[in-house]
């Protein structure tokens, strides 16, 4: 008897290097390696948080991609940490996977204040709940 398909899907494994703007795609010892399952949602919505909205506008998809970088470089006092949490609660809810925001969290980096850290946590589909964090800087 065939399984259920994973209703999480699966793609190819990405590795965000820490406090680096770029991602590469994961090798195994002989090919690329595959991500699926709730990992596969994370890796998902990590990557709706990093992408602007319209950067991916060349490639059909106009309206993916998040906002948090429209405040990059504003001040980030308690209106605007807002507002970006905000963002980020209405940017993971796009995926039809996320049933629920359950926690975000937006904190400024440092003093020069350039850039946000967030953490969120969501309810995925079947009840799942899974963790998403993301550092966004201003380049």
């Amino acid at each position: 008897m065939a399984t259920a398909p994973d209703p999480f899907g699966t793609d190819l494994r990405l590795v965000f290097p820490r406090g680096e703007a770029c991602v590469d795609l994961a090798l195994g010892l002989q090919d690329l390696e595959t991500i699926d399952g709730l990992e596969n949602l994370v890796q998902a919505l990590t990557l709706r948080l990093l992408v602007d909205r319209g950067e991916l506008a060349g490639l059909a998809h106009p309206r993916y991609g998040s906002r948090i970088r429209d405040l990059i470089g504003e001040p980030l006092d308690r209106p605007n940490l807002e507002l970006l949490r905000r963002y980020v609660r209405q940017e993971l809810l796009r995926d039809p996977r996320v049933e629920e925001v359950l926690q975000v969290t937006v904190t400024p980096h440092d003093a020069r204040r350039d850039g946000v850290d967030v953490v969120a946590r969501v309810r995925a589909v079947g009840g799942q709940e899974a963790g998403v964090e993301v550092r966004i800087d201003a380049a």
